[in-house]
């Protein structure tokens, strides 16, 4: 006879006693805690390799549908390119113009070639003229060192030899660049005949720093490094095409999350950016789809103090003709200093654009236009006192 168990197991309904989970179940019941762990890391690395292959292909495209308009050449490692246009020694219009300046735009501190695309073409039927992309930005290559002005200057002094254009130069520079043309001017005072700057940057603004100034640098150069993330996993390139079809909720949401609130800027951006010809917007479009133009400005502003106390303004060369455009936007302390620069020059001149913001070769081409050739036709009656019997003043609506 069995020995009597010391309990009776309670029957289920059907008369079987309830078993215990068997090993399989549990592994079962384990495999599915993990899926459901794994699966929001699967899927977000899912998202993340699209969004690679997605900006890998866009910059394949890119590479084809807007190759280089200009050269390409290399200065102490680094890559740059340059766009030129009207013949040596003669605009377009064919006429010999022998002593004739090499025009040379310096575009803004996170802007390239492009965004001269008005002035140029006009400034070309008087003389020839360079534009160029600084290093990390447009078609230039990645920046090998940090924009740190100085450095920036050599680069534009090797890309200028490279291009023959050793003088005379008239230096044309918007913003940061103008802290460029005057650095360039005050290290190669032989080769520069002319300046005109255009709403150059206020150097009193960024030298002494103050806290509030290094906070809103600091926060210039960590979006600029976020943009560059989210460049490289193919968002700002989906944000840019969305916004351009005017889709703005995306563009404005990844803004708001990924950098705290930079939609003014953007919108600031796209506003400059369609006051240019329509035919640019796809090219400025593409660069600033890929993490290297971000990269450059963050560069360019984390070394912006540093950049501004490379310049000496004592050793600004007087010989040299000046002209200071500001906008008529800009601050009375940016104005009195661009005022105070005008004067250093023995044939100085400041005006103030009316109806211009910052970027008055957008807002007011036919200002530029006009300072620019007015400048060439000084330097060169500094040359021919007498005239020239062969050809007329340039203007600048023609």
């Amino acid at each position: 006879m069995p020995p009597k168990l010391p309990f009776s197991p309670i029957p289920d309904r059907q008369g079987f006693a309830p078993s215990t989970p068997s090993g399989s179940a549990k592994i079962v019941f384990v495999h599915w805690i993990l899926a459901a762990l794994l699966f929001p890391i699967a899927l977000l690395g899912a998202i993340l390799l699209l969004g690679l292959l997605y900006q890998f292909a866009g910059e394949w495209i890119d590479s084809r549908r807007f190759p280089p308009p200009g050269r390409r050449v290399e200065v102490d490692g680094q890559w740059l390119h340059y766009t030129e246009a009207g013949a040596h020694g003669k605009g377009e219009s064919g006429l010999a113009r022998e002593g004739v300046p090499t025009i040379v735009l310096e575009a803004g501190i996170s802007a390239s070639s492009i965004t001269w695309s008005t002035v140029l073409p006009r400034l070309a039927r008087f003389a020839r003229v360079i534009a160029y992309d600084r290093g990390g930005l447009a078609w230039s290559g990645p920046a090998a060192e940090a924009r740190l002005a100085g450095r920036m200057v050599a680069e534009l002094e090797g890309l200028l030899d490279a291009a023959g254009a050793r003088g005379p130069l008239l230096l044309v520079g918007h913003s940061f660049g103008g802290l460029l043309c005057l650095m360039f001017a005050a290290k190669h005072r032989e080769r520069v005949a002319g300046i005109v700057l255009i709403d150059p940057v206020t150097r009193c603004e960024w030298l002494p720093l103050r806290p509030n100034q290094a906070a809103r640098l600091n926060y210039g150069v960590r979006m600029a490094l976020r943009g560059a993330l989210l460049a490289k996993l193919g968002v700002v390139r989906l944000s840019l095409a969305l916004l351009v079809h005017g889709a703005r909720a995306f563009p404005k949401a990844v803004s708001k999350a990924s950098s705290g609130g930079a939609n003014r800027a953007i919108e600031r951006w796209v506003g400059e950016v369609r006051k240019l010809p329509e035919e640019c917007w796809p090219s400025v479009r593409a660069h600033w789809s890929v993490p290297k133009t971000f990269f450059s400005m963050a560069s360019h502003l984390e070394n912006l103090p540093e950049s501004v106390a490379q310049y000496d303004p004592a050793t600004f060369p007087a010989h040299v003709p000046l002209t200071v455009l500001s906008a008529e936007s800009a601050g009375p302390y940016a104005v009195a200093e661009h005022h105070a620069d005008a004067k250093r020059s023995l044939v100085g001149e400041h005006r103030v654009v009316p109806d211009s913001g910052h970027w008055i070769h957008l807002d007011q081409p036919v200002a530029v236009i006009e300072s620019v050739l007015r400048m060439l036709a000084f330097v060169e009656s500094l040359q021919y006192p007498d005239g020239r019997p062969d050809e007329a003043a340039p203007d600048a609506r023609a």
